[in-house]
């Protein structure tokens, strides 16, 4: 599991999100940034219309130094438009699911193979490098999926992406999912998971265990419906649980998520792990005494490693020891009974007075 890659698709998958747009000049700066906080790909769709075909022409002669991947649908005339694009990485699409067969593409099994693997052929015919998504594969039959992964291995794709496209599958059965397809093709395997459960990264950091390599990830986990995981959440999992990627510049999250919300106008949740306003903010009276005297008491990672401080929060739920940390911080000299009559008043209060940081 040693240097599990991180792509992000804020550019492709996050637009996709209600009200989300961004201008050729905003999707630059936002590909910049990304790329300063070092993920190693980033995913964007040329073919859905003019704008974004420029915006991937700026992003491919920018210089970044992630790999910039095009994201297309698995047929000729798609892989033909972004062939004039010289990228260094094009990832094709074809669902597998039955459901998906049957209703969006209306192919039989055996078509849906063949086409995959004529499509998989072509692009690596032109040299490109390529992951091939088998859409819908979270609902796919077991047998039939890793038929497809064999092929479009065999057929020469780089990756595989095995999605969980409306977010039902649990971190278990992602686990199994992906040990049979890493048992099945020496490609690298990514993972793309929808949180329409919640279970989009819990389901991410199974199917790493399980041997796949990169997860997919936007910021403040925009997408399709209740979207995909969030790469703050992504990358201090990886540092913080398995001691991975200290290359992240998770100093720089917080500011990545506050520049989305500005150009989308979708404010931060404050409750949003990493990033939200109230990580480290401590209110409960036993919880500000012990975080007074050693901050990992209440927290996983300390507020310095991400660029933040740590703030907390004065009110009806207070204690004596933060009221004495006020006093000594202030110089007030306040006396134990002093102390206790403004704890008395606080305590009458219903609504948090104000909080500071230290």
């Amino acid at each position: 599991m040693a240097g599990t890659l991180i792509l992000d698709t804020t550019l492709r998958e996050g637009e996709q999100a209600p009200l989300v747009h961004f201008s050729e000049e905003q999707a630059l700066q936002l590909a910049h940034t990304i790329d300063e906080a070092g993920v190693d790909f980033i995913e964007i769709s040329p073919i859905v219309g003019e704008k974004q075909r420029r915006i991937a022409k700026g992003m491919l002669s920018a210089g970044l130094r992630s790999t910039v991947v095009v994201h297309c649908r698995a047929r000729k005339e798609d892989i033909e438009s972004v062939l004039a694009l010289d990228p260094p990485f094009v990832a094709i699409y074809l669902s597998t699911s039955d459901v998906h067969l049957a209703h969006k593409l209306h192919l039989s099994r055996g078509k849906a193979l063949s086409r995959a693997v004529e499509m998989v052929e072509f692009a690596k015919s032109h040299g490109l490098k390529l992951r091939f998504t088998c859409e819908d594969a979270s609902r796919t039959e077991r047998g039939y999926l890793l038929d497809m992964v064999r092929a479009v291995s065999e057929a020469g794709a780089d990756r595989i992406s095995i999605t969980d496209t409306v977010g039902m599958m649990t971190p278990v059965a992602m686990f199994s999912v992906v040990k049979e397809v890493r048992a099945a093709t020496k490609a690298g395997i990514d993972l793309h998971c929808h949180n329409d459960l919640g279970l989009a990264l819990a389901n991410s950091l199974a199917g790493i265990e399980a041997g796949a390599t990169c997860i997919h990830a936007t910021i403040n986990g925009a997408g399709e419906r209740a979207g995909i995981p969030k790469i703050a959440e992504v990358a201090m999992a990886l540092q913080v649980l398995y001691g991975q990627r200290k290359d992240i510049s998770v100093e720089k999250l917080a500011s990545l998520s506050e520049t989305f919300s500005k150009m989308s106008g979708l404010p931060t949740d404050p409750f949003a792990p990493i990033v939200g306003q109230n990580v480290f903010r401590h209110k409960g009276g036993t919880h500000l005494a012990a975080v007074l005297r050693e901050g990992r008491s209440y927290e996983a990672y300390s507020p310095e490693s991400i660029g933040k401080k740590r703030r907390l929060v004065v009110g009806g739920y207070s204690g004596k020891n933060v009221l004495r940390y006020l006093s000594d911080s202030l110089g007030m000299k306040m006396t134990d009974a002093q102390v206790e009559r403004a704890l008395a008043r606080l305590k009458e209060k219903e609504r948090d007075l104000f909080d500071f940081s230290i």
